[in-house]
Formats: structure tokens, C-alpha cells, sequence
């Protein structure tokens, strides 16, 4: 039996067989999924699970997590309508792939191809991710430009305004009015 504060368990787990259902019940009250867990739906794990790519599942599954909680869950009203302050936490993921890739300790090279996996739509199946490249910034003129981090935002209704606020979000962060075109060379952005 296994009672935490986060699910309850009453079967005995050693006396179980290959075909026996496990009944584990959620401690509502100890989940805040607002401030401190993402979503993962059924539909977005069996997307991941059931890729018929050549990519390791678990690496697609743990960026997948890790940009999705980022993204987070924003609260609204009890109406549903959104808060007034809604443009001021988009739901979107606009950070480094270089520091994703050293707090996931994998490649830069694995999470771009988990990325693109997740940013892909097939014929059966709709992308989990939509991603907006952004492009550079030259905050100082006397300066080159320098690349920033695109956004991704989940694939749902409401998606492009989630994009239009992770923007404005960007400008205010960086201090500029506008983005400039990606650079390549010793401007790219890691």
C-alpha cells in the first residue's frame, strides 16, 4: 500500500500479477498545477511514444517536458476568460537551445532533431509544437547582431496570440522595437 501526499495506492504492489489493474487515486488538494506541474495529455504522450522515428522516444518525451514547462499553465478566470495581465505570461518557450541542452545534458544536435520531430505535422498526426522564428537583435549599434531564441508554443486554439505575446515579451526582455532577419556565421545564436 502506498499513501504519499501526492496519490493513494491500496493494493498491495508485491501480490500482483502481469494482468492486474493498478488503481491509483490523485491527492487533489497537493497538486497546484497552475504554479508547479505541466501537462502531459494522452493524446501528446502517445504522439511521442508511438513515433515511428528513428529519434530515441524518451529524448523526444524529455524535451517535450522540459519545453512544456516552460510554457506552463496560465490561470484565468473563473469563467474562463482570460486576466487582464494574460500578454505578460505568454505560453511560450523562448529560451537558449544551447542552455536546454546543457540542463538536459544532451546534444544541441539531439534536442534540434526532437525539436523538428515535435514541430512536424504528418498526415495522421498534428504537430505538438508550432515554432516562430524570430530572428536577431542589435541592442547596441555599435555592436553586431546577435540571434535569439525562436518561440514554441503548444499547437491549440489560440496559438497565434500566445506567439504575438511571446514577441512583445521578447522586445521588452531585450530592450529593442524590432527584430532584424536571423545572421549566420559568428552572429549565430547557440
Amino acid at each position: 500500500m502506498i499513501n504519499n501526499k501526492m496519490i493513494e495506492i491500496k493494493q498491495d504492489l508485491d501480490s500482483l500479477s502481469y494482468d492486474t489493474g493498478i488503481e491509483i487515486k490523485i491527492i487533489p488538494k497537493n497538486f497546484d498545477s497552475t504554479e508547479k506541474f505541466g501537462k502531459l495529455t494522452s493524446s501528446q504522450f502517445d504522439t511521442i511514444m508511438l513515433t515511428d522515428s528513428s529519434l530515441n522516444r524518451e529524448n523526444i518525451l524529455v524535451a517535450f517536458l522540459y519545453i512544456n514547462s516552460y510554457i506552463g499553465c496560465r490561470s484565468r478566470q473563473n469563467d474562463g476568460s482570460e486576466y487582464e495581465n494574460a500578454k505578460d505570461n505568454p505560453e511560450a518557450f523562448y529560451r537558449s537551445i544551447k542552455h536546454m541542452a546543457e540542463e538536459l545534458s544532451m546534444s544541441k544536435d539531439t534536442i534540434n532533431q526532437c525539436i523538428e520531430y515535435l514541430t512536424k505535422s504528418s498526415d495522421e498526426i498534428p504537430a505538438l509544437l508550432i515554432k516562430r522564428e524570430v530572428g536577431s537583435v542589435q541592442p547596441d549599434k555599435s555592436k553586431p547582431p546577435k540571434n535569439v531564441p525562436n518561440i514554441y508554443v503548444l499547437n491549440k486554439e489560440g496559438y497565434k496570440q500566445e506567439i504575438e505575446w511571446a514577441l512583445n515579451k521578447m522586445l521588452e526582455l531585450y530592450k529593442v522595437d524590432e527584430f532584424y532577419p536571423p545572421k549566420s556565421g559568428n552572429y549565430r545564436f547557440e
